[in-house]
């Protein structure tokens, strides 16, 4: 009859069941070959009859081994690292071993502390990817041998170790992206810390400096989808016609957000991944990806740990090099110019930005908040535009700017006020966006006119629009500003009393160059300004730059600055206001040519304009 007990049952009932010693019981129990046969199949009668299980622990400290090994991994959400959980799990139970799992959750200052806690209640520790320091590394290694490393090379350690070669796999990628024609590449950035996001950029560097025709731009993200989402917007911003990112996961996060915005993949913009996770294959449209053997890592992590635990040295360094699955995220580069980017659109001419579009959130209240072109460059790269310089820091590149709108100022800075002067006055409006609509060459904007008390006074339909010249490109500027509550009269310091300084309406402020101003009405400042000519060129000789302004239907007067700074626009109020009753509306107008020739005079702008007009279709 068997024993009845709440409690568990102990080596000494199952001895005295089986009528031997504890000693004989416990031989038996560890597999001693030479107990003698009888008294085992006493102690296994005796076993069965009592349900009996030894206690792990205590086997564990007669034996001095748990038979369990840690494997510690920054992140164990990452599909990568579960492939060399998968692998070393299962191999290690053919040799009777556990693996007890730990995750980082990426916090490098108290990663040195997890494995050493994981290490304590284990045999042996694997590292996958640790992001610690060198220093701290290989003590922590020396302290908690034996250790098998994964994905991080180690040197003065006698750790086994097994890496990816990630410089070459990112070469590879960059060489698939350039056969495509893609030249602007993006690299989306994995943690600051990590050992294979250095190895990435080190091959990166690699490759552009045996091609110097590809520009890797980088972009500071992570090793998550949420990270490759929140990068999404920033990668558009530089212009590039391609991304590589750091992991598939973040490249799944980066397609993610893309959809969103209405950004075709590989149309627009190509991206590709490392690792080829299982998710890879079945995103919309299937990754191209670096494969990594992730299973197999996980089993040679194993068999490089089995030998450590037997008392053997660890053989040379293991790596493993990625192989190419092209799939359909990747393609010929777009070489069609047009706005690209939701949330800072940017103006892309083939592989070339030539135009960014700022919101204007982030400008001070005291300069009139307000959307405006910025980093305007031509083709062969003259910068064109300055934004907040010092001499005027209310100038934001290319904008719409009026300094008197029923007495609120929509240019920023000071106010000129009859019989004061310039003064500071608490009169700043702003322009909010509303919405804001981008589809190839044109980009749509509706804006909210707001004054100091935060009342809307006008409301703004924007448009832009874009084309690519043989010899340069053109943008349109056309903007109808509608009166809502009330009449508006526009001002400018002229109509308030100030001479010759009738500015308000859509400014242009170059960069500082080297330049010549000239129009039909001559070629000084003096000639130009106040003029209401349907042209003004400005031409840079040392760059070989043209950038020819033109305006609509109504020809308005040029208010130009050459001496003091760069800077032009048709002026809404030159000397006398300006009135539009409550629903009515001013329809404003900008054309620029910026040509990668010199214009030297008014006969040769008049001479090609017709052909330019022609060309751009705007």
């Amino acid at each position: 009859m068997s024993e009845v007990t709440s409690r568990p049952i102990t080596m000494a009932q199952v001895a005295q069941h089986a009528g031997v010693s504890q000693a004989s019981v416990s031989r038996v129990l560890n597999g001693v070959a030479t107990v003698d046969p009888a008294i085992v199949a006493k102690v296994n009668r005796a076993v069965a009859a009592l349900n009996y299980s030894p206690s792990e622990a205590a086997r564990s400290l007669v034996r001095g081994s748990s038979h369990t090994i840690a494997l510690l991994v920054p992140d164990l959400e990452n599909p990568m690292f579960q492939g060399v959980l998968k692998g070393l799990t299962v191999a290690a139970a053919r040799d009777g071993y556990r693996v007890l799992v730990a995750d980082s959750a990426e916090a490098v200052g108290v990663e040195a502390d997890i494995a050493s806690e994981a290490r304590s209640k284990c045999d042996a520790l694997v590292l996958v990817s640790p992001r610690m320091p060198d220093a701290e590394l290989r003590d922590l290694i020396q302290r908690t041998t034996p250790v098998v490393v994964v994905n991080r090379r180690v040197d003065d350690t006698a750790a086994a170790q097994l890496s990816v070669d990630y410089a070459t796999a990112v070469k590879e990628l960059g060489m698939h992206l350039r056969g495509f024609g893609h030249r602007r590449i993006a690299y989306v950035a994995g943690p600051a810390l990590s050992y294979a996001n250095e190895q990435r950029a080190l091959g990166l560097g690699e490759l552009a400096r045996e091609y110097p025709d590809l520009e890797f731009l980088t972009i500071p993200a992570g090793s998550s989808m949420e990270a490759g989402y929140d990068a999404a917007d920033a990668v558009l911003e530089t212009g590039a016609t391609a991304a590589i990112a750091f992991n598939d996961l973040v490249a799944l996060g980066l397609m993610s957000r893309l959809r969103e915005v209405g950004v075709e993949v590989p149309e627009q913009l190509s991206i590709v991944g490392i690792d080829d996770i299982p998710q890879s294959r079945f995103a919309a449209p299937p990754l191209t990806t670096m494969s990594v053997p992730r299973i197999e890592i996980g089993r040679q992590a194993w068999n490089r740990m089995r030998q450590a635990l037997d008392g053997e040295s660890a053989d040379h360094p293991l790596f493993y090099r990625p192989v190419l699955v092209a799939r359909h995220s990747s393609g010929p580069a777009s070489h069609a110019s047009g706005w690209v980017g939701p949330a800072r659109p940017v103006l892309r001419l083939g592989s070339t930005v030539v135009a960014q579009y700022e919101e204007g959130v982030n400008v001070d209240s005291v300069l009139s908040p307000r959307p405006y072109l910025d980093a305007v460059i031509s083709r062969t790269g003259t910068p064109l535009t300055v934004t907040e310089p010092t001499d005027h820091p209310h100038h934001l590149g290319v904008s719409l700017a009026i300094a008197d709108v029923n007495g609120t100022s929509y240019w920023g800075g000071r106010t000129y006020v009859r019989g004061e002067g310039s003064v500071m006055v608490p009169n700043h409006g702003r322009q909010r966006r509303d919405r804001l609509h981008i589809e190839g060459h044109a980009l749509d904007e509706r804006l909210s006119w707001v004054d100091e008390h935060g009342t809307t006074q006008l409301v703004e339909v924007r448009e832009l629009r874009s084309a690519e010249l043989a010899n340069g490109w053109a943008l349109r500027w056309r903007s109808r500003l509608k009166a809502t509550l009330d009449a508006i009269t526009f001002g400018s310091p002229a109509t308030n009393g100030r001479d010759g300084a009738g500015y308000g309406g859509i400014f242009w402020r170059f960069a500082p160059e080297i330049a010549r101003v000239f129009s039909p009405a001559g070629d000084t400042e003096r000639d130009v300004h106040g003029a209401a000519t349907p042209w003004l060129a400005f031409t840079f000789p040392e760059r070989g730059t043209t950038v020819v302004l033109t305006q609509g239907d109504e020809r308005l007067p040029w208010f130009v600055r050459f001496a003091e700074y760069l800077g032009a626009g048709p002026s809404v109020a030159w000397d006398e206001p300006r009135t539009i009753p409550e629903g009515g509306e001013l329809s404003l107008e900008l054309t620029a040519y910026v040509l990668d020739e010199e214009l030297a005079d008014a006969a040769a702008v008049e001479a090609a304009l017709p052909a330019l007009r022609a060309e751009a279709g705007l």
